[in-house]
């Protein structure tokens, strides 16, 4: 009977068990034990993850980077070795010196300073020079031949020499030698100086300002330590047409290949060739008139039929400059280039044209007694004019100035270096009819790719800084942190060749010195582990850590929430039990 009783008293809820209000307590503090196991959890695992999984920051030497400027000035060297004729008046190499200095300063005030300013530090030395080394001339001083030349002559070598000819009849004096000799030696650096300082402040400008570079230099590439060089032989329309083929490696060995081995110690030329039949016509509509079909200026940039045309490179990383020879169809024949629109235009002597940091293409017009069906094998004889035309746009595509270190002309602009010369004097340039490229050229490419080289590298490594500053979940690794530091070593050498002696400066070590420090700056910026990143921000982790997280948190905020709830009713109802004893 009386369990009987505490049953119905139960049920009732008139009385409350002892074992219910153990079930109560263990619920309870099993809930308090799951919300602090999963706290624990949270605050061990959330540590955990995010050591684990933060992206890896390599420290980058930014001061180091950050203490080139814009406004650094880049002294190079260049030395004048004199060989003067014993019977002139003698002239200290010091004078001469002095005077060269002073006449290159007055054109530096005349045309002002900009960003990257470079300077050419004069170095004049009596002697013969050291055949063969960049940056090293020689200057031959002598009486003219001609009895009746009233004014002086200088003849520019195509290996690094320079013949000053004065008047025979003119009584030269110890000072007259000296202004002559100073004059061509001025001209010649004030001349250069300009146009890679030109260079040098169009490199980093969104538009360059007109008159700083020459034409050729305006189209030409960057520095790359390999560019391949592609030669095309397109056959318009063989159907119906000719077959047309050529002796492509016969002509490269005879008109090219000694270009492409002079310019080996600068840069690494790979040539290809290749034919490409139906290549169909180009996306123009040229002007037919008197037999004959002729391209204006305006046709030919749009000449190029590159979806069509199969011109792509054999090595996906090296920049590419390609020359097509374009054989038209015989229906066409002759295709001439005009040179300028309008009914009275002449046509290009060369019949080709080039197209900036790409290439250049010639117009090949078969013979007129060639007929449909026929086969055609254009010889190296017959290829010349075209391979000369090629190897003339391959020089203004690198960046070689044709008027280096002189204008073949007696009278020059008055902003050209030239100026500085004699009134009447005569100057005569001989070409490097053997290489395609003489020593003067080759040495002012070095020197123009070293200057370009070095700023580059500063430019990028800079904008290496500023990208990961912005990004801060971009991934550094240290292989980044060694090219950098090995561009910054490559920089530094550079800065040392300058603070060095200046008789220990090599041209050719600065020059590699630049070359390594453009890669390896380039190649850090553009390293696959950094580029990622730039398509992985942080939205992307919010999308994929919300699905995962969000359903678990729910569970254990309301967990939280009845912990607090019950916490809170146990504490009023134990100070109402404390108060309802005290009144009892």
């Amino acid at each position: 009977m009386a369990q009987l009783g505490n049953r119905l008293r139960a049920l009732l809820g008139r009385t409350r068990t002892p074992d219910s209000d153990k079930q109560v307590i263990s619920t309870h503090s099993e809930r308090k034990v799951v919300v602090g196991s999963i706290l624990v959890l949270l605050l061990i695992g959330l540590p955990l993850w995010w050591t684990t999984t933060r992206v890896y920051r390599a420290a980058l030497p930014v001061a180091e980077i950050s203490r080139y400027a814009s406004t650094d000035v880049l002294r190079i060297p260049v030395f004048f070795h004199i060989d003067a004729d014993s019977a002139l008046p003698s002239v200290a190499a010091a004078d001469i010196e002095k005077t060269v200095r002073t006449m290159v300063k007055g054109t530096r005030e005349t045309r002002g300073s900009g960003a990257w300013p470079v300077r050419y530090s004069t170095v004049v030395a009596r002697g013969k020079a050291p055949s063969g080394t960049p940056g090293h001339y020689s200057v031959r001083v002598a009486r003219s031949d001609n009895e009746g030349a009233g004014h002086s002559v200088v003849d520019v070598g195509p290996d690094r020499t320079v013949r000053i000819a004065l008047p025979k009849a003119a009584q030269l004096s110890a000072q007259s030698v000296k202004q002559s000799v100073a004059r061509v030696i001025a001209a010649i650096v004030s001349r250069e100086e300009r146009a890679v300082q030109g260079g040098s402040r169009a490199l980093g400008e969104r538009k360059p300002r007109q008159g700083l570079r020459s034409r050729e230099s305006r189209g030409a590439l960057k520095f790359a330590p390999h560019v391949s060089v592609t030669l095309t032989l397109l056959n318009e329309n063989p159907v119906g047409g000719a077959q047309v083929d050529w002796e492509i490696e016969k002509a490269v060995a005879e008109f090219l290949q000694p270009l492409v081995d002079a310019l080996r110690p600068l840069t690494r030329l790979s040539v290809t060739s290749q034919v490409l039949h139906h290549a169909g016509p180009p996306p123009v509509t040229p002007i037919v008139r008197n037999n004959a079909t002729y391209l204006t200026p305006p046709m030919l940039s749009h000449f190029v039929n590159s979806p069509s045309w199969n011109l792509a490179s054999v090595d996906p990383v090296a920049p590419m400059l390609n020359f097509i020879l374009y054989v038209p169809a015989l229906a066409s024949q002759p295709v001439r280039i005009l040179e300028s629109e309008g009914d009275g235009a002449g046509s290009v002597g060369t019949n080709a044209f080039s197209i900036p940091q790409w290439g250049g293409v010639a117009i090949a017009n078969l013979p007129a007694h060639t007929r449909p069906g026929s086969r055609v094998v254009l010889s190296s004889t017959e290829l010349q004019p075209h391979m000369g035309v090629f190897v003339a746009q391959l020089r203004s595509l690198l960046g070689i100035r044709s008027d280096t270190p002189l204008a073949a002309s007696a009278v020059s602009a008055a902003d050209d270096g030239s100026a500085l010369l004699e009134r009447g004097t005569g100057v005569r340039v001989q070409l490097a009819s053997e290489t395609g490229v003489s020593g003067w050229e080759l040495d002012a490419l070095m020197r123009q790719w070293t200057i370009q080289g070095r700023q580059t590298a500063i430019t990028t490594l800079q904008s290496l800084v500023r990208l990961v500053d912005s990004l801060q979940n971009m991934v550094v690794m240290d292989a980044i942190k060694t090219q950098v530091d090995q561009s910054l070593a490559a920089l530094a050498a550079i800065d040392s060749t300058q603070s060095a002696a200046v008789a220990d400066y090599s041209a050719a070590t600065s020059f590699a010195s630049a070359a390594t420090a453009a890669v390896l700056a380039e190649t850090a910026f553009f390293d696959p582990s950094m580029v990622s990143m730039l398509y992985f921000p942080d939205q992307h982790k919010y999308a994929i850590y919300f699905p995962f997280f969000l359903p678990v948190a729910i569970p254990v905020l309301s967990a939280i929430r009845h912990l607090i709830t019950a916490s809170r009713r146990r504490r009023r109802k134990a100070v109402s039990d404390a108060a309802g004893k005290k009144d009892s």
